[in-house]
């Protein structure tokens, strides 16, 4: 049999993200907008708003971290469409 392949190096993990008060979303699906992310993420206690500097890629500020926090534990996984789901890590803050 072959032999097993080397480790792969470490790349930086995003859930090693100290928790701050931004949560980054990625590999979001080409129609998720502002819009549908702010209705997402207002329901939860603390959110202020929802930035999507690309594509695919976004930005949501609450007002402290436990708020965060909350809403992460809350949404990270949810499911977006059929085929996507929200993956959500802390954003630099």
């Amino acid at each position: 049999p072959p032999p097993p392949p080397p480790p792969a190096p470490a790349e930086p993990a995003q859930e090693e993200a100290l928790p701050s008060k931004i949560l980054f979303a990625q590999d979001l699906p080409p129609e998720c907008n502002e819009m549908m992310l702010a209705m997402l993420f207002r329901q939860h206690v603390g959110y202020k708003e929802v930035r999507i500097p690309r594509p695919g890629l976004a930005f949501v500020e609450f007002e402290d971290e436990p708020h965060a926090t909350l809403a992460l534990k809350a949404l990270n996984g949810f499911k977006l469409t059929t085929t996507e789901t929200l993956k959500l890590a802390y954003g630099k803050s």
